[in-house]
């Protein structure tokens, strides 16, 4: 490395750079009245003007406020804060290791035992800075540094929010843009979820290789709020199919249609793959909180957090012995609270399940909320009682004879506003149709296109048109009996 162009900070004798940026420069030291080596990140306050320093120093104080309160081994310490010569400084544990954002860099997926690993140290670290009113707001690779041993820590908290806290940081839209959850790009307020979502797409990456969300800015955070990214799966087919589902409720659109704590996603996590209870994982989680996972040595075994499917995973099936008719119907209202991913869940669960009951319990569970689960609860019930009478039918089953095409904007022959023929139930239906392939946001969509339309046809037809995916929307047609091919 280069010789460091100060000798020393404070207190702190400067012993060579580490890296250097255009806000400063961050240098590795030593403490003499303790003997400890650490690491300066420096601010230069003479490289900015009056106004841009109060931000910047703002954020620098921020930072060294937000991780100081915090204590965790998968959390780089903050030791001191100072000014000195005109420079401030953030004066922090030093880590001999890596930035993940290192390990990424060859776009290759990282093997997933190492990767599960690391992401499940992430999530301890994210629950105890959550429990302890801490939201970073910065979760990236390079915010993740790994250690020789294998042990994750997450530094870098100068966008941090703090619950309570009179700091601020100039601009309502903080963060880097390809991991960014969608209420940060609407400058919306932010909370724990927000940090989840970020470390989803981290875990997407270190199973793929690659970002869900990829381009210039303009083009991430529209994906970002309105794109459905592929399914790991697909980017690397010898992930078990399992993951999927996970992945995907994690990086819903949505807060609450997400996993809600760091505690439930691991739980998800280690249910997908190991096919244990979600309670029981959710209960052993606050002694993880305390413990550092280590990854493993070369030539060791890999960390008992998790353990591979006894056979290589293969994409359910919907099984024969459940009509088409009753899944759809179960799907429409799971897709109702979680979104697309709900076809994934049926698909897996329908393989384990053989009645309606214990379908209904094994789904309820990836429901977040407890609304949510009542609604999915109820909407079951109905179903269930339709299927003491025959076989389980959607609302939009028995469908009235259908008028004559109007034309597609929405007007009638005359060119004033639709007299719609629509019930409430068949407007219900539509929005839990779509909901399989847009998720909540489907529910807006109809509200918006059923007063266009003359009858549940014209409807049908215009929500199909909100479906940008061919696939998804061929599929739509299809399950409305609009296309026949």
């Amino acid at each position: 490395m280069d010789s460091a162009p100060i000798t020393s900070l404070g207190k702190y004798r400067v012993e060579t750079t580490l890296g250097a940026g255009a806000m400063g420069v961050v240098y590795r030291a030593f403490d003499p009245h303790i003997e400890r080596r650490v690491a300066l990140k420096t601010i230069r306050n003479e490289l900015f003007d009056s106004g841009e320093r109060a931000s910047l120093m703002a954020r620098f104080r921020n930072e060294a406020q937000a991780a100081g309160r915090l204590s965790h081994p998968n959390i780089v310490a903050v030791y001191d804060y100072g000014e000195a010569d005109g420079t401030a400084y953030i004066a922090m544990e030093y880590v001999d290791g890596r930035s993940l954002e290192a390990f990424l860099r060859a776009g290759e997926p990282l093997d997933l035992h190492t990767a599960l690993d690391w992401f499940t140290q992430l999530l301890a670290a994210l629950a105890y800075a959550h429990e302890h009113g801490v939201v970073h707001r910065d979760i990236k690779p390079a915010n993740l540094l790994v250690t020789t041993r294998g042990q994750l820590k997450v530094t870098d908290f100068g966008i941090a929010h703090i619950e309570s806290s009179t700091l601020t940081v100039v601009g309502s839209v903080v963060g880097t843009p390809s991991y960014m959850a969608p209420e940060q790009f609407c400058g919306d307020s932010v909370d724990g979820r927000s940090d989840l979502f970020s470390a989803a797409v981290v875990l997407y990456q270190m199973l793929t290789g690659q970002r869900p969300f990829a381009g210039p800015p303009a083009s991430v955070m529209q994906q970002v709020l309105r794109a459905t990214p592929p399914r790991p799966t697909q980017r690397n087919p010898a992930l078990p199919a399992a993951l999927d589902a996970v992945l995907m409720r994690a990086l819903s659109k949505e807060r609450a249609a997400r996993y809600q704590t760091p505690a439930e996603l691991r739980a998800a996590l280690v249910e997908a793959l190991n096919g244990v209870s979600s309670h029981s994982t959710h209960s052993t989680f606050a002694e993880d909180d305390r413990t550092v996972l280590m990854a493993a040595a070369a030539g060791g075994t890999a960390s008992s957090a998790f353990r591979p499917p006894p056979a290589p995973a293969t994409v359910e099936k919907l099984p024969t012995v459940w009509p088409a008719g009753d899944l759809a119907a179960v799907q429409a209202s799971l897709a109702a609270q979680v979104g697309p991913v709900a076809r994934l869940l049926v698909a897996r669960a329908a393989a384990r399940a053989a009645d309606l009951p214990t379908l209904s319990a094994l789904l309820v569970p990836h429901i977040p909320s407890d609304k949510g689960r009542k609604q999915f609860a109820d909407a079951l019930s109905m179903l269930a009682e339709d299927a003491s009478h025959g076989s389980l039918r959607t609302d939009t089953s028995q469908r009235p004879s259908q008028p004559p095409a109007a034309p597609r904007d929405g007007t009638s022959m005359s060119g004033s506003a639709p007299a719609t023929s629509l019930t409430p139930e068949q407007i219900r239906a539509a929005a839990l149709q779509l909901a399989v392939y847009l998720g909540p946001i489907a529910h807006l969509i109809v509200k918006r296109e059923a007063p266009r339309a003359l009858d549940l046809r014209m409807l049908q037809q215009r929500l199909a048109d909100a479906i940008s995916n061919d696939h998804d929307r061929a599929s739509f047609l299809r399950v409305t009996g609009l296309r026949t091919d």
